[in-house]
């Protein structure tokens, strides 16, 4: 951090303002990792205790059926796993991956976009802007303060008229001009008034946006190895996503705050400099300083909206970290009978297995004993047949099947009245 360098305002405000916030955020943000990740701390820890806990969690999860060991499976947390790792323990990956990809990504889109409209050069071209109207605001003021200095020794001259022999603007308010408006600004001061609240408007719509875009951005990409570990649990997934959606949001907002701060260079310049030209020859325009506060406005309201509208746009993003939920089984149906057709495919492998072996060790008891077979049968899924008659069949009958015992149901008649 200390290699950073102040603030300096004869430099330019917007231009040394955003280089030396990008200094210091990307200062912080690789000491803070290093702390984090450094000898000592309890960050490390906390890793691994994470990372042993969701193994565990897997490992009890594939030994009792809950989870498969199939590719589409376990490739996902796999990858999970790696990403947390890479993120969370190497400061070299977690620049490359997640802080350029944020902080320079957007600018390498804005120049994409508009050629020739880095952040640099629209900085330069915005304190050169805002210069210029601090500049024509003090002449401004200067020529006023001679015509009043000058009007009591000229009684004969003409109201509006300039020293020298200049030909006054046709747009100056007369001395005589009394209301609501000459209480607030008067003549010598409304012109000059609205050249320097511009100028701040400028620096503010531009410059501010970016500062206040990057230091937010910079304080998310700190925390960002403790949300990456958060991103293991399902329980705790969703503020990962959530600082991901604010992370990209700070992203997108300079983005936009670039092109607009484009567009509004390129329409002020050329009013700028026809007001430089007309000012050499004496003459101070109030309606061009109005076009330019009137263009400075919109640019503020513009910016304002800017947040709004990348909240809107990172508001539906959804993302499935590892892999994808269990469905739910489905409610149980009644068992299929004998000569039904084809038996269907029994619902757990591992339940399957386990009565298999339970019937062959009945099997071998049975016959060393010589007592009769007993058959255990499973529970099984059976699909209703189309058609309304064998839904109502299906529904009626209902049978208890036990091996070779088989039990019937017989539906309970209502009895008659004897009287």
């Amino acid at each position: 951090m200390s290699a950073c360098a102040p603030i300096n305002p004869a430099a330019g405000s917007a231009e040394t303002m955003v280089a030396t916030v990008d200094c210091y955020v990307q200062s912080n943000v690789q000491a803070g990792y290093a702390s984090l990740m450094g000898p000592g701390s309890p960050f490390g820890t906390a890793l691994t205790i994470a990372l042993t806990l969701y193994v565990a969690f897997l490992g009890y999860r594939l030994i009792f059926g809950r989870a498969g060991l199939s590719m589409g499976d376990m490739a996902p947390r796999m990858l999970l796993i790696g990403a947390v790792l890479a993120l969370s323990s190497n400061w070299a990956t977690y620049q490359v991956l997640v802080y350029d990809v944020l902080t320079d990504g957007p600018e390498e889109i804005a120049s994409a976009i508009t050629p020739g409209a880095s952040e640099a050069d629209l900085n330069e071209r915005v304190d050169m802007l805002a210069g210029r109207m601090v500049d024509l605001a003090d002449a401004w003021t200067e020529f006023d303060a001679q015509v009043i200095a000058q009007a009591p020794a000229t009684p004969n001259a003409q109201p509006g008229a300039a020293p020298n022999g200049a030909v006054p603007t046709p747009e100056t308010l007369s001395p005589a001009s009394t209301g609501a408006l000459g209480l607030i600004a008067p003549r010598d001061s409304l012109g000059p008034n609205m050249l320097l609240v511009s100028a701040l408007l400028l620096v503010l719509a531009s410059a501010g946006v970016l500062v206040i875009a990057k230091i937010i951005l910079g304080l998310l990409l700190l925390l960002g190895p403790v949300f990456a570990i958060l991103a293991l649990f399902a329980g705790t997934r969703g503020l990962t996503l959530g600082w991901a959606r604010a992370a990209l949001m700070m992203a997108l907002v300079p983005l936009m705050a670039t092109i607009t701060t484009a567009g509004a260079v390129a329409l002020l310049e050329p009013i700028l400099t026809d007001m430089f030209v007309a000012a050499g020859q004496g003459i101070f325009s109030l309606r061009s300083a109005l076009a330019i506060l009137v263009v400075l406005l919109v640019m503020v309201a513009v910016a304002v909206q800017l947040f709004r509208i990348g909240r809107t746009i990172v508001g539906g993003w959804t993302i499935q970290l590892g892999g994808a939920p269990a469905a739910p089984l489905p409610a149980a149906a009644p068992p299929a009978m004998a000569g039904e057709g084809s038996a269907p495919a029994i619902y757990n492998e591992r339940m399957q297995a386990l009565v298999g072996s339970i019937e062959r060790a009945a099997v071998a008891t049975a016959s060393v004993a010589g007592t009769p077979q007993r058959q255990i049968l499973l529970p099984q899924r059976s699909e209703l047949a189309a058609t309304p008659t064998a839904a109502s069949a299906a529904s009626t009958d209902r049978r208890i099947t036990r091996g070779r015992v088989a039990a019937v149901r017989a539906p309970i008649k209502p009895a008659r009245n004897a009287a």
